[in-house]
């Protein structure tokens, strides 16, 4: 890689090595021209002469005055060779070598007035012609030489005087790329370089004043970045300790929601059991009645065959009348028993899909009543699950208590349908109701913890949300919904038959 000052030094003895071959080219070619029509004229000239020397001697037939004065002139130098001939082409004398000769040859009629008394053939030597091309072109060679250095030199005075400009603009770029601020160079005079060193300069400054304010504009930012990591650092420990207290507070709300819902199962039980265990009382109260008055004829032998026969049927009837009161009484409470163990445990055990949903539906008897809601059973005998009943008792149970709440809003006699269906090693559990559906809106967010349309009127906004949470949790399925409003929602639940193992 050559430098700028040896690349023009370079340039310009190839520049002037390639004219002064051109030069000496022509002026060989120019003086060969001229050489040759030298000789030419020359020629010309000593044909005229020799017309005007042997044309007399010719005419006379003086023979040895030609050979004489043909020995002369080729002696003297005059011509290489001379041959004389006469009018007929008889050779009258001939001096030197014709063949071989680098002599420039010339044929003319040799006349004497209009007429012709023969012809004579002469050679001009050129080697004269040359000695004198040669010399010309060796002082041009010279002097294209003496040129070529000078112009060297100057060109290597005019590069040192560049390259000096030049590399004080490198070193001025070295020393900006080093980060020396505000570099300054020198800028005198009013050339281009002086111009391009003046534009650097001030570029220097200008990058100067902008590195100035990126410095400060990034010592403001990391301060800036600093002060925002330290918040972010206060905000972040603030919301951690606000979602332990809301997970705290979920904990404790789904707590109180079980307790609620066994509130409310207790609620149902005394109800349900009041009427089998009133008519077994008011029975077994008869019964005991009917014994005495029974017992005070006996023993008073007042009493007939007859009176005892009607008294031990009357006696049969009200003793039948308690055993089915209280065997009513001892099923509730069986069912209830089964589902309040459930609900408030997380056992898992084989069961059938179709009897843990009977007792569901029987617990909700009471409040069911009161709000004239229909519950449908379409569920098959046979679907056998090993999986946890107590959280898809309170999934399908937070199910028909969001459709009493939410979708039938305050309407009475409204109906939900519970169906399944085995579907391979899985099962599918639809709970649709008649209610008055949802809006798409709601549909993407009734799942979201604390989500509620009943806000300030004891909705807590988490029942679907632990439904979720149950299905995709210990029950290991998944649930959607499709609804739309005035047609009611039908909630999807898709359950392996055998719920996935509990991480310990």
């Amino acid at each position: 890689m050559h430098t700028l000052r040896q690349q023009l030094v370079l340039t310009t003895a190839v520049v002037f090595s390639i004219a002064t071959l051109v030069i000496l080219v022509a002026a060989r070619w120019i003086v060969a021209g001229a050489m040759a029509q030298e000789t030419a004229r020359a020629g010309e000239r000593s044909a005229s002469l020799l017309s005007a020397s042997l044309a007399p001697m010719l005419a006379e037939s003086d023979l040895a005055s030609i050979e004489e004065l043909a020995q002369a002139l080729v002696q003297r130098g005059d011509f290489s060779y001379v041959q004389i001939s006469d009018a007929r082409g008889a050779k009258l004398a001939s001096v030197g070598p014709a063949q071989g000769s680098d002599a420039q040859g010339f044929v003319r009629d040799l006349r004497m007035g209009t007429r012709i008394y023969g012809q004579a053939s002469f050679g001009i030597a050129r080697t004269g012609e040359r000695q004198a091309a040669q010399q010309v072109q060796w002082q041009l060679l010279a002097l294209c030489l003496g040129t070529l250095l000078l112009a060297a030199a100057s060109q290597v005075l005019v590069a040192r005087l560049l390259t000096k400009r030049l590399e004080a603009l490198r070193e001025g770029a070295d020393r900006m790329a080093a980060g020396e601020p505000n570099v300054q160079i020198e800028a005198s005079g009013s050339n281009e370089l002086a111009q391009l060193a003046g534009a650097f300069n001030q570029m220097s400054s200008a990058l100067s004043e902008r590195f100035k304010a990126q410095q400060a504009a990034e010592l403001s930012l990391q301060q800036a970045n600093e002060a925002l990591e330290q918040r972010v650092a206060q905000r972040t420990e603030h919301l951690e300790q606000t979602l332990a207290r809301l997970c705290q507070t979920q904990d404790e709300l789904v707590e109180a929601q079980k307790l609620a819902s066994l509130g409310a199962l207790v609620a149902g039980i005394s109800h349900e059991l009041n009427t089998p265990i009133g008519n077994a009382v008011t029975a077994a109260s008869s019964l005991q009645s009917l014994m005495k008055d029974t017992a005070q004829l006996v023993q008073a032998q007042q009493v007939s065959r007859r009176g005892l026969s009607e008294a031990l049927h009357s006696g049969e009837q009200m003793a039948g009348l308690v055993l089915r009161a209280t065997q009513k009484a001892a099923g509730l409470i069986s069912s209830f028993k089964r589902v309040a163990v459930d609900d408030s445990s997380q056992h898992r055990r084989k069961f059938d899909l179709r009897e843990v949903l009977e007792d569901l539906v029987l617990s909700f008897g009471p409040g069911l009543k009161r709000s004239q809601t229909r519950v449908e059973l379409l569920v098959p005998h046979g679907i056998e699950l090993d999986s946890y009943p107590g959280p898809l008792d309170q999934v399908i149970g937070n199910l028909i208590q969001n459709a009493e709440r939410h979708a039938f809003n305050g309407r009475l006699g409204g109906l939900v349908q519970i169906s399944a269906q085995q579907l391979g090693e899985r099962v599918e559990l639809q709970v649709r109701d008649d209610g008055q559906g949802m809006t798409v809106e709601l549909q993407t967010r009734i799942f979201e913890p604390f989500f509620t349309t009943k806000l300030g009127q004891g909705g807590s906004g988490l029942g679907l949300s632990i439904v979720r949470n149950m299905v995709g949790g210990l029950l290991g399925g998944h649930i959607s919904v499709r609804s739309a409003p005035g047609q009611g929602c039908c909630f999807n639940i898709n359950i392996p038959l055998a719920a996935p193992a509990r991480p310990m």
